[in-house]
């Protein structure tokens, strides 16, 4: 019992979300792992695809469809999958992947087709990944019926408008979950951002952002371009710039606030980690008294049962003693009396013979 309970003080709290995710044997920070490294490349994929596409045509109005394309899709995706329950976002980027790949070739109509298809399959790589990670998430090789789940909810919701406005996939989530034996992690799956998220986020946007901005000032010469008045262009210059300066501001202030962060959550780790000490201390000190107590009682009795036992077994020793003198004791008078007779029949017949023979003589 004392080691059993010193083992278990001695283990550390796990929490329910540290524990295997859906039906395989991957954990959730390895989950988000994998997430956030496919937050790092497939907006990279992305915008390769539409780059390729834009090359390939020569056409301006294909050009600025592509980048219309890149410069909604890219954070898009990168937001979906940079969601806080790693389930959740990675339903959400598989079904974004299966809507853009049906939304490529009405945003690429005048686009060559051999580069659309040539884009297309990118995508279906992009899908192929989630799908793998889907595979080991769920603990299953067959998701086909996953795949035709998010396929069919993409066609009945296309990207008719701006990518901002897409509709939840909520729904789907619950549908694909339930069918795969997964479950989302929700809300609680806040607790485990750490640091490392933040530092994550950071890294992405800021490979990212100046690139966006980049598509934007893009976006803002076409319709310059197009448009006799210049304002609104420059006011969307304008914003790009001040954002970019926003980001260096906080860029500049992360590592401090990373650092102040970190080192708030390891003295509170600390402290509590003396406090749980503390306790468990207290506890096996209380624990080990009473188990004094307990084995000195325990004795006491076991001595007690010991002498009386001793004594009803020296009453029943001394009565079979006794009772087994007492027939000896019968026995060898017995023994004497027979004997007695014997040598009385003995002497009367030596009398007899004498008398016979001295009545013969």
């Amino acid at each position: 019992m004392f080691l059993l309970c010193s083992a278990c003080a001695s283990a550390p709290p796990r929490s329910p979300l540290l524990e295997r995710v859906g039906r395989s044997d991957l954990n959730v920070a390895a989950l988000r792992v994998q997430v956030r490294d496919l937050a790092r490349r497939l907006p990279g994929m992305l915008e390769a695809a539409a780059d390729g596409v834009s090359a390939s045509s020569g056409s301006r109005e294909v050009h600025r469809a592509m980048l219309e394309f890149k410069s909604s899709g890219v954070p898009i995706l990168q937001a979906t999958l940079l969601q806080p329950d790693p389930v959740a976002g990675l339903v959400d980027a598989w079904a974004l992947l299966a809507q853009l790949q049906d939304a490529l070739p009405r945003r690429a109509a005048r686009a060559p087709p051999a580069q659309v298809q040539r884009a297309r399959r990118e995508l279906e790589a992009m899908e192929a990944e989630v799908m793998a990670l889907w595979r080991d998430l769920s603990g299953r090789e067959d998701i086909s019926r996953e795949r035709a789940l998010v396929h069919a909810w993409a066609a009945a919701h296309p990207l008719t408008g701006p990518l901002t406005a897409r509709e939840s996939t909520a729904s789907l989530l619950a549908t694909v979950s339930t069918r795969s034996g997964v479950s989302p992690l929700g809300a609680a799956a806040v607790l485990l951002e750490d640091a490392r998220d933040l530092t994550t986020r950071l890294d992405l946007y800021a490979a990212s952002l100046p690139r966006q901005a980049r598509w934007q000032a893009e976006l803002a010469a076409n319709d310059a371009a197009d448009l006799p008045a210049l304002g609104a262009a420059l006011a969307e210059l304008k914003r790009a710039v001040d954002l970019l300066g926003h980001f260096d501001a906080m860029a500049a202030g992360a590592q401090a606030l990373v650092s102040r962060e970190r080192a708030a959550v390891l003295s509170g780790l600390a402290q509590e980690r003396m406090a749980l000490q503390a306790f468990i201390s207290a506890e096996r000190q209380a624990f080990m008294g009473d188990v004094d107590r307990e084995r000195a009682a325990v004795m006491e009795a076991l001595r007690a049962e010991r002498v009386a036992a001793l004594r009803q077994l020296d009453g029943v020793a001394r009565g079979w003693v006794d009772h087994a003198f007492e027939r000896a004791m019968q026995l060898l008078v017995r023994v004497c009396l027979a004997l007695f007779a014997l040598l009385l029949g003995v002497g009367v017949l030596l009398v007899v013979a004498r008398g016979r023979g001295r009545a013969a003589g």
